[in-house]
């Protein structure tokens, strides 16, 4: 039996991290298909870089949570390409850009 894996993993570069409540979080969660202003407002930023081979994408999490999930909009309002990160502390976030959405809607 071949052992090559079927599924290759694909250079991703973080543009932006994107922290939520945990209630927002929970809701992005639950329903990866609904459109979003912050990813409206940053779906620019995603997409295939062909440059280096990989997808600029946005991480989405909470401060509370160790997981999150990488998104590329690829144009559109909602995950049109989701990655479930189980630990986000694995990744290499220096110089990511950290919208901190969870801060924003205690001030309103």
């Amino acid at each position: 039996m071949d052992s090559t894996a079927i599924i290759r993993p694909t250079p991703f570069r973080i543009i932006r991290e994107i922290i939520l409540t945990d209630a927002q979080y929970h809701r992005f969660q639950s329903d990866l298909l609904a459109e979003r202003p912050y990813i409206a407002a940053r779906t620019k930023l995603t997409g295939y870089d062909r440059e280096t081979g990989g997808f600029c994408c946005l991480l989405v999490t909470s401060r509370n949570r160790k997981d999150g999930i990488l998104v590329d909009g690829e144009g559109y309002h909602y995950a049109r390409y989701a990655a479930y990160v189980p630990n986000k502390q694995a990744l290499d976030l220096r110089g990511v850009v950290r919208d901190n959405l969870d801060l924003k809607s205690k001030e309103r």
